[in-house]
């Protein structure tokens, strides 16, 4: 009998007491921000905590350990929900997020956070990389998992007309999102001077590595006299090529505004009797990426056969793990939580250590894509959201409505607050999503700056203890749970907090353990959980 008081004396209560608080805050909360539509809702909310607290519990009662050996199977079945929610999904404001299973309904995207941190945790800490990873190690480009995933793509649209004709495609979505109405090409100086900035970037770049390979030569195999004044010459004659060929062309409009230009010539095309008006139905495209697919696979095959690995290491590498669960709940759509996996997944990634020039790439990539998520993959809505942002004021009645009414309401709650049931913008129903999104400008209005200013508290002293128990863990699986868990806790905080009160896009995106929400609430309490349960057995082997 002593040991189980000695276990229940070393729980981490500072962490359970603080989680707790923040979770009956939240309660109180909600029963002034659904008073007006749904009284009895803090009672749904107060009973999903009671279970959440009994999940918890047994999380903590076993030792965290087991889901080391459980972290691939719970990351599979996260992702078959999510491929569930976009096959058969409850649809709701333009979103198709949830699972109903009778009674109960389940947003999948909020256990696939906790899924993919114990997924990340277990791939890491089995797989240590001395000096960082690299963009090698963390893509690992010869999976063959990625060329099976390609031609099952080819495969399932091989009649879609985005790879019949991928162009006449780009150009026909071009001229839609137009209205038919073809820009006129602008003239982007500042284009014109990085590109010369670039020359001559490039010129010094060019002699300073013909000079630095001659020196490591000078010993092994030293150059014959005159060879790197030559070839300083010619690289420097290329250069000044380039540049006479730039300033010839100065005022080209491809120079001037090479994106105006090539959306002005796509528009034009897909015009009606233009070469992209109609869809080419040709097979040129499709038979090269098969081709390419096949010519991956043999790759990848080859390499297997080259060298020893662990058989997850042969199909999956940790970027696939991260991004395969953001895309399927990206595609519901959903920006705002797949942004957070990918934010958790890469602070997993820097605490286990990363190259410097693997974050600069990184960062490239990440611009890449978001240029061409903004033309290719968000929703029109999700683009006013992130437009309005700038200019909230600009359409007041449409996409601004909700970042305008959460300001107004923050704003008034002055110093103290107006009181529990006396916001206005609560009461009277301003405030879109309020017991949701929106939990935090209820809690602004009716406690002021004072409470908001507690809550925040709170909340940073929360996520100080679970980063504490990250250091204190004895074992690199215990750490990184820790440490994505508080990751999930902070992002999600943070781009709700400053979502309301407009320094952020409005995305969906709840404030643990406050906001109302079956499904957030409990994957919060169980990561919890394992954070409490990290701590418990920090000083075990």
């Amino acid at each position: 009998m002593s040991q189980p008081r000695a276990s229940l004396v070393q729980v981490h209560w500072p962490l359970v007491g603080l989680s707790l608080l923040v979770a009956l805050l939240g309660v109180v909360n909600l029963h002034s921000s659904a008073a007006a539509r749904d009284p009895q809702l803090y009672l749904a909310q107060l009973a999903v905590l009671g279970v959440s607290l009994v999940v918890a519990t047994a999380v903590v009662v076993f030792d965290y350990r087991v889901t080391e050996s459980l972290a691939y199977p719970i990351y599979a079945i996260a992702c078959l929900l999510l491929l569930a929610v976009l096959l058969q999904g409850k649809t709701a404001l333009g979103a198709q997020r949830w699972l109903t299973f009778g009674p109960l309904t389940l947003q999948p995207s909020e256990p696939a956070k906790l899924a993919v941190i114990l997924c990340l945790a277990r791939y890491f800490s089995h797989r240590v990389e001395p000096g960082g990873y690299t963009m090698r190690t963390l893509f690992r480009p010869l999976n063959p998992s990625r060329p099976l995933v390609l031609i099952a793509a080819l495969v399932a649209g091989w009649s879609k007309a985005g790879l019949a004709d991928p162009v006449g495609e780009t150009a026909r979505l071009i001229r839609a999102q137009l209205g038919g109405v073809v820009p006129t090409v602008g003239d982007l100086l500042w284009f014109r001077l990085l590109l010369i900035v670039g020359l001559l970037a490039a010129a010094a770049l060019g002699v300073w590595i013909i000079v630095r390979v001659e020196r490591e030569r000078a010993l092994l195999d030293p150059w014959p006299e005159g060879r790197r004044k030559r070839l300083i010459v010619l690289w420097l004659s290329i250069c000044a090529g380039l540049a006479g060929a730039l300033a010839w062309h100065w005022s080209a409009a491809p120079v001037r505004d090479p994106f105006g230009y090539l959306i002005v010539r796509l528009a034009a095309g897909a015009a009606p009797g233009g070469p992209y008006a109609l869809v080419d139905p040709g097979y040129g495209l499709r038979l090269a990426l098969i081709l390419l697919a096949a010519l991956y696979l043999g790759a990848s095959i080859l390499s297997l056969t080259r060298r020893h690995q662990n058989p997850v290491d042969l199909l999956l590498a940790p970027i696939d793990l991260l991004l395969l669960p953001a895309v399927l709940i990206l595609v519901e759509p959903d920006l705002g939580t797949a942004g957070v996996v990918i934010l958790i997944g890469f602070a997993m990634i820097l605490v286990v250590g990363v190259r410097l020039r693997t974050l600069i790439i990184l960062g490239a990539l990440g611009l890449l894509v978001a240029v061409i998520g903004w033309f290719g993959i968000l929703k029109d809505y999700q683009k006013r959201r992130i437009l309005t942002f700038i200019d909230p004021e600009h359409d007041l009645q449409g996409a601004g409505w909700n970042a305008v009414q959460s300001m107004i309401a923050v704003g008034s709650g002055r110093w103290t607050g107006k009181g529990h049931l006396a916001g206005t913008q609560t009461q009277l129903s301003f405030l879109p999503e309020q017991h949701t999104d929106f939990a935090f400008s209820v809690w602004a209005e009716e406690q002021g700056f004072i409470g908001s200013v507690v809550l925040l508290g709170l909340y940073a002293l929360l996520v100080v203890l679970i980063f504490a128990v990250a250091l204190e863990a004895r074992e690199t699986y215990g750490a990184l749970v820790a440490t994505g868990v508080g990751a999930f806790v902070v992002w999600q905080a943070v781009i709700n907090v400053s979502m309301v009160i407009g320094v952020f896009p409005v995305v969906g995106m709840t404030l643990p353990l406050f906001s109302y929400g079956g499904s957030s609430l409990m994957t919060v309490m169980v990561g919890l959980g394992l954070v409490v349960n990290v701590h418990l057995r920090r000083r075990s082997h």
